[in-house]
């Protein structure tokens, strides 16, 4: 039994003396003490830029006159069958019309020469040619503008079609968020072959004068330690870090969770917040 102490002791002390031969070393070859830096609980936002296109429910509005007279301003929010344009031909007969009715508009059939909303929804007079594609024709449709077009109203929620590699980061069904530049909530509809389709229903005032826009998709948050990228090592066994502990330079395997300029988050587990980790 002492025989087999002793070897222990031996053994113990062997593997003490190693560990510290193996720190002396590995500070020698920095040639000064370890420069470290203290592991911090973080938490980013994982989002990626893709350019894209708007789509949205539009309808062209067309009055045969040159130079209509707009009864309405762009931004205005419209109800249905709300007069829109007027031919200049009638406009002084519009204008009577309202004073004698203390703003009444009047009915459709009443004058000749207005132009009506058909539906209700938010007055533009950003027309290009693209308003009666449809969602899966819009990235390859040729433009074409009507004769006498003078606006549109557009109604609804909106898609935005984007190219990015990072669909691999997308699943259909997933909840994004998009800064417009105030964030809403969108739909992945579909992600592959580097395309994305994602639909919203809000924020449509925002984009309701654009076309091609690149808007920052926000995909998830995640929370960790950030460590700076230069004190990860690699081996066939994963990826890892030192940290100081009693003195020593002491090996944690880390999960990466998200790469950025400079850093990493990693999962909190070996590694938590305070260690000192050597650079």
């Amino acid at each position: 039994m002492k025989k087999g102490a002793s070897y222990l002791r031996y053994a113990a002390a062997a593997v003490f003396l190693a560990a510290a031969a193996w720190t002396l070393a590995f500070f020698i070859g920095r040639e000064q003490s370890p420069e470290t830096v203290r592991a911090e609980r973080a938490e980013v936002r994982i989002s990626v830029v893709a350019e894209g296109t708007v789509w949205r429910r539009e309808t062209v509005l067309v009055c045969d006159d040159d130079g209509a007279y707009l009864a309405r301003k762009p931004g205005d929010r419209v109800s249905g069958g709300s007069v829109v344009a007027v031919e200049n031909s009638v406009l002084d007969d519009y204008l009577t019309h309202l004073e004698l009715s203390g703003g009444a508009q009047p009915d459709k059939g009443e004058m000749r020469g207005l132009t009506f909303a058909p539906e209700a929804g938010i007055f533009s007079t950003f027309v290009d040619g693209l308003e009666a594609c449809s969602l899966e024709d819009i990235c390859s449709a040729e433009p074409f503008i009507p004769q006498g077009a003078v606006g549109k109203i557009v109604s609804g929620g909106w898609y935005f079609i984007a190219e990015t590699p990072e669909t691999d980061k997308l699943r259909r069904g997933m909840s994004v968020t998009l800064s417009l530049p105030d964030e809403v909530s969108a739909t992945v509809i579909s992600a592959e072959n580097g395309k994305v389709v994602l639909r919203c229903r809000d924020g449509l005032e925002d984009v309701v004068n654009t076309r091609r826009a690149a808007l920052r998709i926000t995909i998830s948050e995640a929370q960790g330690i950030k460590i700076p990228d230069k004190a990860l090592h690699r081996d066939e066994s994963g990826t890892f870090v030192y940290v100081m502990r009693a003195g020593l330079a002491e090996r944690c395997d880390v999960d990466i969770l998200h790469t950025g300029d400079g850093y990493v988050l990693v999962r909190e587990g070996e590694i938590r917040e305070g260690m000192q980790i050597i650079q």
